[in-house]
């Protein structure tokens, strides 16, 4: 589904809800996919109602135990909720915006049904937006988190010749095997210094977690000439995963081979049992999110 608005434009896909693709000037902002095929990597992909992991599956609230269904089988994860992998219902569009939503049924370890819809809509000078609403359907609150998977692109430069920055100040320590919270907060520069500043990316290989300090983060990726993209999210996002996709280590991204995700999070891995910033949406409420993308310089930094 295509949508345009100046020299942006943007397809947005049915599977994962996210976009496809996103250009301006005819220049990738984003990591695309062929139209058609389920997103690799689940590149622009809707996370929820959790985005990340849960150990084991298995995490309780208000006072009960839910044990969800494992799939994540090789770390014994819970990953990423119901959402990203499945085609999102069409509901209406223009030239400018597209909206989908999807319904979630309850099923073993989620009791609550929900409801998400997205508004995907571009700007001649903001870019592209995502509105984001989850409603509780059930009789009873529900636990709530969300995330967005997009794979940066520099104007289509080679990630190796990129720098990198995101707006955070400590970093959640993951133990390796399984990707789970591992101790407390330190600092950000302790792992990757520079990080807020911006740093080389050739070499580079994280799948770490990242907090931001306040309100109104965003992560920029800027190319060799000075163009790249600029990601933000609202206040509820203070949790960046950042994930480099990389053939070296099995999992490169399909006919780009390195590619870098950073993934705006409303809590970090293992919230579910964590309780860490996790969101309560009392029975037949509903939460509104937004986030989104547009071109960057580094002018505009």
């Amino acid at each position: 589904m295509e949508i345009s608005a100046g020299r942006y434009r943007a397809d947005i896909s049915a599977f994962g809800g996210g976009p496809r693709s996103l250009e301006y000037d005819g220049r990738p902002l984003l990591v695309d996919f062929p139209r058609g095929e389920y997103p690799p990597l689940n590149a622009g992909t809707m996370l929820a109602p959790w985005p990340n992991r849960v150990a084991d599956g298995v995490f309780s609230h208000d006072g009960a135990v839910h044990r969800l269904e494992i799939t994540e089988p090789g770390r014994s994860n819970a990953i990423h909720g119901f959402i990203a992998d499945r085609a999102w219902d069409f509901v209406e569009a223009g030239d400018d915006h597209v909206t989908l939503a999807i319904d979630v049924d309850p099923q073993p370890g989620w009791q609550w049904p929900m409801r998400f819809t997205v508004r995907w809509s571009v700007d001649a000078d903001a870019g592209l937006r995502a509105d984001v609403t989850a409603e509780n359907l059930d009789e009873t609150a529900c636990p709530f988190g969300f995330g967005f998977h997009p794979y940066l692109s520099a104007a289509g430069a080679d990630v190796a010749d990129c720098i990198l920055s995101v707006d955070v100040e400590a970093n959640l320590p993951l133990e390796p095997a399984r990707n789970l919270p591992a101790g407390p907060l330190i600092p950000a520069d302790a792992v990757v210094p520079g990080l807020s500043d911006g740093i080389a990316t050739s070499g580079l290989w994280l799948d770490h977690c990242f907090n931001a300090p306040a309100a109104d983060a965003r992560a920029r990726l800027i190319g060799p000439d000075g163009h790249g993209v600029e990601l933000w999210a609202d206040d509820h996002f203070r949790w960046f995963q950042i994930f480099t996709a990389d053939p070296a280590r099995r999992e490169g991204f399909p006919r780009v081979g390195r590619a870098v995700a950073v993934e705006p999070m409303t809590c970090p891995p293992d919230a579910l049992r964590s309780g860490r910033d996790l969101i309560r949406i009392d029975a037949g409420e509903t939460i509104e999110l937004a986030m989104g993308l547009r071109a960057a310089t580094t002018s505009t930094s």
